[in-house]
């Protein structure tokens, strides 16, 4: 963009101009950094809860599959009646757990560091034209 830096008389406009883009900067520069570091972390978390989603997938399968096969009363298919309700909350936890650290939520992360990243590039872009301006003072 083309900033009507012409406008800028004195020095002391440029440099207040400057000084409004640094603030500017260092909260974006803190913004990008700590999306980021939740970026790292739902990367990870999603990772872990789409193997862990699948191995209960799996486990939730075989349980289905096996129980029907065990003889009503016995210790056998209670314990695994128990394994299978166990598994079914988790997996509903897990898919809670998606929400907040799953692969839509690491996109959405990766779209704001992104337009935090866009931001800074601005600002800097702007920053060169009041500085060029203030040395053609």
């Amino acid at each position: 963009m083309a900033y009507s830096v012409n406008l800028l008389t004195t020095v002391a406009e440029c440099d207040a101009a400057l000084a409004a883009a640094d603030s500017e900067l260092r909260d974006l520069q803190h913004r990008e950094e700590n999306l980021d570091y939740a970026r790292e972390n739902t990367t990870e978390s999603a990772t872990e809860v789409q193997a862990e989603m699948a191995s209960l997938t799996a486990e939730i399968s075989a349980l289905n599959s096996i129980i029907p096969t065990l003889a009503d009363g016995t210790r056998a298919r209670k314990n695994n009646e128990i394994n299978l309700r166990r598994a079914n909350n988790r997996q509903a936890i897990l898919n809670d757990k998606q929400d907040l650290r799953g692969p839509v939520a690491l996109l959405i992360r990766e779209l704001g560091l992104a337009k935090v990243q866009a931001q800074i590039t601005e600002t800097n872009a702007f920053k060169a034209a009041v500085t060029a301006r203030k040395a053609a003072l």
